[in-house]
């Protein structure tokens, strides 16, 4: 019986001497009522509305960085994508304009004239679907609506869209045919 009047004696007084001070500073001291509640939130059941509130900030700070970090990976993931992209195009498009000066020069010898032209059209239109491509990847990539440039130039079915061009030529009335 002695020894639990003593532990009650003692705690009583530790309350009165060191808990009853601590706790009236921290009204007064955030710093130490910030203390005083991550030791509450670390080994206390309820924590207290401060440490509560930090304990949210820093959560809601660290996913704000998070996602901060994921949207600066995926933009320079797609500038990448865009400035390979647009390398490609540029080379596509510079390869279309040699050809056709080439074309052009060798275009007043008879036999060779319509040979080049046939090679430089076959590649042009080769080398313009995958441009249209490019241009379907890049609207996607950045999120533009629209129909697929590449299906609308028959560049899926190269055939149909030859026969098509075809069918308009001999449609059309030349000036020279007159």
């Amino acid at each position: 019986m002695r020894l639990l009047r003593r532990v009650v004696n003692i705690s009583v007084l530790f309350s009165a001497l060191v808990l009853t001070p601590l706790l009236f500073l921290t009204h007064f001291n955030t710093y130490l009522a910030g203390l005083f509640g991550d030791f509450a939130g670390r080994y206390l059941p309820n924590s207290t509305l401060l440490a509560s509130e930090r304990k949210a900030h820093r959560e809601f700070r660290n996913q704000t960085v998070a996602q901060a970090g994921e949207r600066a990976r995926r933009q320079a993931k797609l500038r990448d994508d865009m400035s390979g992209r647009k390398k490609s195009a540029l080379g596509k498009g510079k390869r279309i304009l040699v050809r056709g000066s080439a074309t052009m020069a060798v275009g007043v010898v008879p036999v060779l004239g319509v040979s080049a032209d046939v090679y430089s059209l076959s590649e042009d239109f080769s080398d313009v679907c995958e441009l249209l491509q490019i241009i379907d990847e890049m609207s996607v990539a950045i999120g533009v609506e629209g129909d697929s440039l590449y299906r609308e130039n028959y560049c899926h079915k190269p055939e149909e869209g030859m026969a098509l061009v075809t069918a308009a030529a001999q449609d059309f009335d030349w000036p020279w045919e007159d």
